[in-house]
C-alpha cells in the first residue's frame, strides 16, 4: 500500500488530532461513557448520555457553512479515519442498480453502500482496532432477545470483524423533515445542474423514466462527501474520487431486528465523508502493440517459442 506524500500525511495527522479532542472519535476508547441506545419507534439510536453538560460539539471543520454539521436530533455522531474498501463497494450513482431486483424491487429502495477498513498508516491502524472493538461493543449492547447477529454491518474473518459497513439513503419525501434548514436543496434544480434529476447517472439510462417520476415526491440526495477542495463531490466522480481513499467518516448508528429470521440488523448512515487522501490508481492494463501489417511468412514470436 503506498504512502501518502508529506502534504498528504500532514492532512492526515491534522484531522486525526482534531478527531482525538472532539469526544466522538471511535479510536478513543472513552468514547463509551458518551453514548447509550435509545428506543425510537421501531428502531433504536445510538445517542448521547444524558447529562448536565451539552453533547460533544460536531466534529465536521474548513467545510463550507452549508454543509452538515450534525446527524439527526439525539443522535449521536460517530467518527473515524478509514480506507473506503475498493472491494463491495456500491457507493455509486445509483448503487449500480439496474432495475427490479430481490434487493430493491423499484429506484426508491436503493441504498448506496461502501466498507471501511483499516488505513494502514501508523498510528491510523491501531486505532482502527479500537474502532472496531468499540463498535463490537456497542452492538452487543443492543440485541433483541432469541436474535442473532447478521451480517448486515461487520466483515469478517476467523480472526474477528475487519471491516465494518456503511450506507446511503439516496432519496427521502419532500415532505419528510429535514435537520438542517440551511442545506441546500440539491437534487431540484435545472437540468443543467450535476446534483438534479434530470442530469443524475444511471448505470442504466433505460431507468431515467423511473427516476423522473420520483421528481414531484422525492428529493435526490446526494452522497455528503468533500473532496480535498472541501467541495461536494459530484455523482459522476463517486467512484474515481472514493474507492480506495482514505477518509474522515461520520455516521449514525442505528437497530432494528428483522422477525422473519430473528436476526439483529445494524445500520452505519453516513452523514459526512470528508476526503483526506485520493486513491492511488490501480495500474492500467498494458496493451501490446497491433501492427499495421501481417507478415504471413514471419515464424512464431521469440517469446512464445519453447526450446
Amino acid at each position: 500500500m503506498a504512502t501518502p506524500s508529506i502534504p498528504s500525511l500532514s492532512r492526515v495527522m491534522t484531522a486525526h488530532d482534531h478527531l482525538l479532542t472532539s469526544g466522538l472519535y471511535l479510536g478513543d476508547s472513552c468514547i463509551m461513557d458518551n453514548l447509550c441506545w435509545v428506543h425510537d419507534s421501531r428502531t433504536d439510536v445510538l445517542s448521547y448520555v444524558l447529562s448536565s453538560t451539552s453533547p460533544p460539539s460536531s466534529t465536521a471543520h474548513d467545510l463550507p457553512p452549508d454543509c452538515p454539521v450534525s446527524p439527526l436530533s439525539g443522535a449521536a455522531e460517530l467518527c473515524a479515519i478509514v480506507r473506503i474498501d475498493r472491494e463491495d463497494f456500491w457507493l455509486t450513482a445509483d448503487g449500480g442498480y439496474m432495475g427490479p431486483n430481490t434487493v430493491w424491487k423499484e429506484i426508491v429502495d436503493v441504498k448506496l453502500s461502501c466498507t471501511a477498513c483499516d488505513s494502514g498508516i501508523d498510528p491510523l491502524s491501531s486505532d482502527f482496532m479500537v474502532v472496531l472493538d468499540i463498535l463490537c461493543k456497542l452492538t452487543k449492547n443492543c440485541v433483541m432477545l432469541g436474535y442473532s447477529a447478521g451480517t448486515s454491518f461487520f466483515v469478517s474473518t476467523k480472526q474477528g470483524p475487519s471491516h465494518f459497513k456503511l450506507r446511503h439513503k439516496l432519496f427521502e419525501t419532500i415532505n419528510a423533515t429535514r435537520v438542517d434548514s440551511n442545506e441546500p436543496d440539491v437534487g431540484k434544480s435545472s437540468s443543467t445542474d450535476a446534483f438534479s434529476f434530470e442530469m443524475w447517472p444511471l448505470t442504466k439510462e433505460s431507468n431515467h423514466p423511473e427516476l423522473l417520476s420520483l421528481k414531484s415526491t422525492h428529493r435526490l440526495l446526494p452522497v455528503p462527501a468533500y473532496d480535498l477542495n472541501n467541495d461536494l463531490i459530484c455523482p459522476l466522480a463517486y467512484r474515481h474520487s472514493l474507492q480506495g481513499a482514505l477518509v474522515e467518516i461520520h455516521f449514525m448508528l442505528s437497530h432494528w431486528g428483522i422477525a422473519a429470521v430473528h436476526h439483529d440488523v445494524y445500520s452505519a448512515e453516513i452523514w459526512q465523508i470528508r476526503l483526506l487522501v485520493l486513491p492511488v490508481p490501480l495500474s492500467p492494463i498494458k496493451k501490446r502493440r497491433i501492427p499495421l501489417h501481417l507478415e504471413m511468412d514471419d515464424g512464431p514470436s521469440k517469446k512464445l517459442m519453447k526450446i
